[in-house]
């Protein structure tokens, strides 16, 4: 299992990962899109992850199993402050009893520190979905800050 940064080559493949994680989230309305992505729109938003945020890929012998996305972007309040959100972390369903997800989830940590390091950024953040595997990643050095609701949905 490896974990490497996505190229443009990577496009057609993270697309349809991304339709089956729209396909697993927990936001029904936004399940009601996964099919009618705009594939121009999409491509055009990878690219700017890639030049603007972060894109890794976990790879069993080529094939890829898992995906991880963040974008940097500035404080809605202070914009001085750059932070850096995960937008995406999905593992292929045959996969996640490996360590892929962690595997990403490492990687995204290390390059995180770097960039707070460098000054590139102030902070990262992680989101996990109310489906999501349970996870102690307190014990990796993560603090949970807030809680999300959406109205609506049950």
């Amino acid at each position: 299992m490896k974990v490497r940064p996505a190229t443009q080559a990577d496009d057609d493949a993270i697309i349809e990962i991304l339709k089956q994680f729209a396909e697993e989230q927990p936001f029904g309305k936004l399940k009601i899109h996964a099919s009618a992505y705009n594939d121009h729109h999409v491509r055009k938003v990878l690219s700017a992850i890639r030049t603007g945020g972060l894109c890794l890929l976990a790879t069993e012998k080529e094939q890829i199993v898992g995906v991880f996305m963040s974008v940097v972007l500035p404080d809605m309040w202070l914009p001085n402050m750059r932070i850096m959100n995960e937008l995406v972390w999905w593992v292929d369903p045959q996969y996640r009893d490996t360590s892929a997800g962690l595997r990403l989830l490492k990687e995204y940590t290390k390059v995180g520190e770097k960039m707070v390091n460098k000054g590139d950024i102030h902070t990262f953040t992680l989101t996990l979905l109310e489906n999501s595997p349970k996870l102690n990643i307190e014990k990796r050095g993560w603090s949970p800050v807030e809680t999300n609701y959406v109205f609506g949905e049950k």
